[in-house]
């Protein structure tokens, strides 16, 4: 997370969370984070292959060309980058990992743009991570960017950060941790990988 609007709301979230494994969606002021919101949304998860904007920033509807409300942000990607971004989602929701990366929004004139993001857990109702908190925000932005819708979508990089240094599935030592340990690392034998999972 290199640009100002991601480092900040991440900032604004962590102390918010204060040592949690995720604030509750109500803490958030919007009056706090009044520069940022702009470039910010929340989404809601729903099942495994949704990820829904609830809100979007005005500045982020107009650089993607259209109305983001309720559109899934999963569904803007090719089959490869969808499955890697469900992967980095899946983390956020289950261990309350806190989900980053870069890409690079396409015109239909081919003009490209890049940006980078953050998916920051939230809880909405009952225990369970079910909202995102999130950033997507213009990299040295063009001056084209709002001119022409953004068509296409292709991710360069994607990462997950651990708020507390230890994933929440590995922060007690028990027999529960460790067979859900085994089932997100792929273990190495003999040179050849094989995913626990199987």
């Amino acid at each position: 997370m290199q640009q100002a609007t991601t480092k900040e709301l991440y900032a604004y979230w962590d102390a918010i969370r204060n040592g949690r494994i995720a604030p509750r969606r109500f803490e958030i002021e919007p009056a706090k984070i009044a520069g940022l919101l702009r470039e910010t949304f929340i989404a809601e998860c729903t099942g495994l292959l949704g990820m829904r904007f609830r809100l979007a920033g005005t500045r982020l509807c107009h650089q993607f060309g259209r109305e983001l409300r309720g559109d899934d942000f999963l569904g803007f990607w090719s089959h490869e980058d969808r499955e890697a971004i469900s992967s980095v989602v899946h983390n956020i929701v289950n261990d309350g990992a806190v989900g980053y990366g870069r890409f690079v929004g396409i015109t239909e004139s081919n003009r490209e743009a890049a940006f980078e993001f953050v998916l920051l857990p939230l809880i909405h109702t009952g225990s369970s991570i079910n909202r995102l908190l999130g950033a997507i925000t213009a990299i040295d932005p063009p001056f084209w960017l709002g001119a022409e819708p953004l068509i296409a979508f292709e991710t360069s990089d994607l990462g997950i950060h651990w708020p507390g240094e230890t994933p929440a599935f590995l922060a007690h030592n028990s027999a529960e941790a460790a067979r859900r340990a085994r089932q997100r690392f792929y273990v190495v034998e003999g040179g050849l990988s094989r995913d626990d999972r199987r």
